[in-house]
């Protein structure tokens, strides 16, 4: 693997536009990989609690009232 003065000067020798890809490329990377691992994470957690095979609308019903019983505290009408 490079190092990251080396990946640092292939990228500043980079054209702007080019830059810019990799940056987005970066963005969408990383923004994947943390909703794998918030995933994992979820999943992780229903497997601890006995809940992870129940129905993904049982868990989006879930989700629901959570976010509601949230809105409802935060966001009084």
């Amino acid at each position: 693997m490079q190092s990251i003065d080396d990946l640092a000067r292939k990228i500043t020798s980079l054209d702007p536009a080019e830059q810019q890809a990799l940056i987005d490329k970066v963005a969408q990377l990383n923004f994947q990989k943390g909703l794998h691992d918030l995933a994992e994470k979820y999943r992780s957690r229903l497997a601890s609690e006995g809940r992870l095979n129940i129905p993904a609308e049982q868990v989006w019903a879930e989700l629901h009232r959570i976010r509601q019983e949230i809105a409802a505290h935060d966001y009084p009408a």
